[in-house]
């Protein structure tokens, strides 16, 4: 009778940990979250896509710093308030309005960690091609994102090829 107690007691205690897990996992099975709401700013919302999707921390860090920046009252007197915050090669600009609302954010670093979706089309597109440099660019403005694109310099013996590709790995422009 002891032993059924106690196994009754330890399954009341892992059955709902377990469940919980499951419904996390099903939740976030994607991937992908939302996009985050700022603030708001009179009956509009400031809203910001971050890239969930890029493999490099500093793009991340930057892009988790702005989200937890606290405009306050800095905005207030002046038509736009630019806010810059900069990383080791890499910084990220927001321009807001006088009520506070984002307009645009502008997204800028220099040898990022590109996605595996873009390293691998970029290699077999370009067999043989070593990666010399890159650039990641996103650029939103009004809660809608106008560009997210890699452009890369490769090089093979004495050619260079320069070469813009988007997030899926489509390349945009340069030839192949």
């Amino acid at each position: 009778m002891k032993n059924v107690c106690m196994y009754l007691l330890i399954m009341g205690f892992i059955l709902p940990i377990m469940s919980q897990e499951k419904s996390a996992e099903v939740f976030y099975e994607s991937g992908k979250l939302p996009e985050v709401v700022l603030k708001k700013a009179g009956e509009e919302f400031s809203i910001y896509y971050p890239d969930y999707s890029n493999p490099d921390s500093r793009v991340q860090k930057l892009e988790s710093e702005f989200i937890s920046y606290d405009l306050g009252k800095d905005f207030e007197g002046h038509d736009e308030y630019l806010l810059i915050l900069e990383v080791e090669d890499g910084m990220l600009a927001a321009t807001f309005d006088d009520t506070g609302k984002l307009l645009s954010v502008v997204e800028r670093y220099q040898n990022a960690r590109l996605p595996a979706k873009v390293q691998k089309s970029l290699a077999k597109k370009f067999p043989e091609w070593t990666m010399v440099k890159d650039k990641y660019v996103f650029v939103q403005r009004d809660g809608e994102i106008k560009r997210k694109e890699y452009k890369v310099i490769l090089r093979k013996g004495n050619k260079v090829q320069r070469v813009v590709v988007n997030q899926e790995g489509e390349i945009i422009r340069g030839k192949y």
